[in-house]
């Protein structure tokens, strides 16, 4: 009974895969209007995910492994035939970080060092600018590059070749189409449907597809987690003891995301050493040595080449002041459920918050040594910056650590004392719930909306009314913006008259009309909308009340 009890559980969850597949063939109906082929291909896609559902009821268990490969192949088909002729079609940019992936390749292929370069030409790559940037505090915003080499240097090939439009996403899209057969090739047979699900998740290859630039680094941290306590040990493919450590600075030398992995993946090297009575210190920092050699492998000619602009691009969103954004814990306060935000508070917690786990990933080391990489995001939900990326970025490669991690020692530490190592992990963890609290109090600013309004018939956003009042004991240059909707704001608005920066005097109150920026529309009719005040001296967020925007009925 069990092969066929496996049989019939087996079928169920692959027809979740082909349905996955129906829906993108229903989805893309609608996209005709971009590419006129999916007139077609809407409906050739929902006919060839319906077939596939009866397949995988229909055809002998025997034949499971090759209806299981030919699944997988269809959900290449389908993302390509999904999102290749949108790409091919596309003009712009979806994001500022792919529009500057481009133009950085583009500088180095022909001899400019891009870390030297603000990028004043990437506007061009991208549909209003303005709705791109990513802004900072003091109101101004991000135009050169922030990340480490890795980011634009892999993409330099296919400039090499010729391949300019939009090589940033294509390279994107089959980074992720890569690590999705990596993920299935090495999934153990029970495992085989999460790869083809995984892809197919609108949370993963649309935002890898369009502009997600962090769809480089994917399959490098898979690799890096693959069997990664092989390391340790003399046993297994060499290739596999030293790609993990390799991959993994490949990942740290694209995005500054993978950076958070490294103490967790070096401890666990250590506590493997240790518990196989290796020298444990000396093993760590061979790893390590792998993991760092690597990275500045790939970074080492920018850093001769301007070691101070390349530092300075290196590490700038971790030093530069960004507006807080994201779906984390900022949101509470972006979204008006409170009205204030002290972004350091924030990181600070986030920190304490890292630090929690990586002391609990010792004490606990045998249950969270595979588990690890699920909870990391944790730590990044808290800081003021949490975009949805980061949230879900460490899920594929957490898979590959759960399904190809074997060796899991029943006990690691002798504890003499237990409670003082776990109070120590609820001691860090409190004092991120201490500052995560404080980062919601006291606003430097009051700000209420004193009137509003719209012009032809709610295409354009009047100048909104605002009283802005210091609370502090210093002058303070406020820097204005909007939330609308789901997306992230869309630029800094100016007053209406007078001078595009204006400060407010110690425990004074300024009336004053702003406007918005150009190409921003208004809310739509009863649609919630805020209006966000930035500081950088000190560095806070202040929002005002959530409003019901009452201009566009069709009554």
């Amino acid at each position: 009974m069990l092969p066929e009890r496996f049989s019939i559980s087996s079928r169920a969850v692959w027809s979740f895969v082909w349905l996955a597949i129906v829906s993108a063939g229903t989805n893309v109906f609608g996209s005709w209007s971009s590419w006129s082929g999916f007139s077609l291909v809407g409906p050739l896609l929902t006919l060839v995910g319906l077939i596939g559902i009866v397949a995988v009821w229909v055809t002998p268990y025997r034949h499971h492994v090759a209806l299981e490969n030919v699944s997988f192949g269809a959900c290449i088909f389908t993302v390509l035939l999904a999102n290749g002729p949108i790409l091919a079609t596309n003009t712009y940019f979806d994001t500022d970080a792919a529009a500057f992936s481009q133009r950085a390749t583009q500088l180095l292929v022909n001899g400019i060092n891009p870390y030297s370069q603000k990028f004043t030409a990437a506007h061009l790559l991208l549909n209003h600018a303005s709705d791109y940037w990513t802004y900072t505090l003091n109101g101004s915003y991000i135009n050169q590059v922030s990340y480490p080499a890795g980011s634009f240097l892999l993409q330099a090939p296919l400039q090499l070749l010729g391949i300019h439009h939009l090589a940033t996403d294509w390279l994107d899209l089959f980074a992720w189409l890569g690590a999705a057969t990596f993920f299935y090739k090495i999934s153990p047979w029970y495992a085989k449907w999460l790869a083809p699900l995984l892809l197919l998740a609108s949370a993963f290859t649309f935002m890898y597809t369009f502009g997600g630039t962090d769809a480089l680094f994917i399959p490098f941290l898979m690799l890096a987690a693959y069997r990664w306590d092989d390391f340790v040990l003399r046993q297994g493919a060499r290739w596999v003891r030293w790609a993990g450590p390799v991959s993994l600075g490949i990942a740290c030398s694209i995005k500054q995301t993978p950076w958070f992995c490294v103490p967790f993946f070096v401890l666990g090297i250590w506590i493997e050493a240790s518990h196989h009575e290796l020298p444990a210190l000396k093993t760590a920092l061979r790893y390590a040595s792998f993991v760092g050699g690597t990275f500045f492998a790939i970074n080492l000619p920018f850093i001769i080449w301007s070691p101070g602009e390349w530092l300075h691009g290196a590490l700038l969103p971790m030093i530069q002041p960004l507006v807080p954004d994201g779906q984390g814990l900022v949101s509470i306060a972006t979204h008006g459920l409170v009205h204030v935000v002290h972004p350091l508070d924030l990181e600070i917690a986030g920190l304490l918050a890292l630090i929690s786990l990586l002391l609990a990933f010792v004490y606990w080391y045998p249950v969270a040594k595979r588990a690890w990489l699920f909870a990391l995001p944790i730590a990044l939900f808290i800081p003021s910056r949490s975009l949805s990326s980061y949230l879900v970025d460490f899920a594929p490669a957490a898979f590959v650590m759960v399904l190809t991690t074997d060796r899991v020692p029943e006990s690691w530490l002798n504890l003499k004392n237990k409670w003082l190592h776990y109070g120590s992990v609820a001691l860090a963890a409190l004092l991120a719930l201490a500052f995560a609290i404080l980062a919601f109090v006291s606003a430097p600013l009051s700000i209420a909306v004193l009137s509003y309004g719209s012009s032809s018939f709610n295409q354009v956003m009047n100048p909104v009314v605002m009283k802005i009042t210091n609370n502090t004991n210093a002058p303070i240059i406020p820097h204005v913006m909007a939330v609308i909707g789901s997306g992230h704001p869309v630029g800094f608005w100016s007053p209406e008259s007078g001078p595009q920066l204006f400060s407010i005097p110690a425990h004074r109150s300024v009336t004053i009309a702003m406007k918005p920026p150009l190409h921003m529309r208004p809310p739509s009719y009863k649609k919630s909308w805020l209006m966000e005040v930035f500081t950088d001296k000190p560095a806070s967020l202040v929002t005002s009340n959530v409003y019901s925007w009452p201009y566009g009925s069709d009554r």
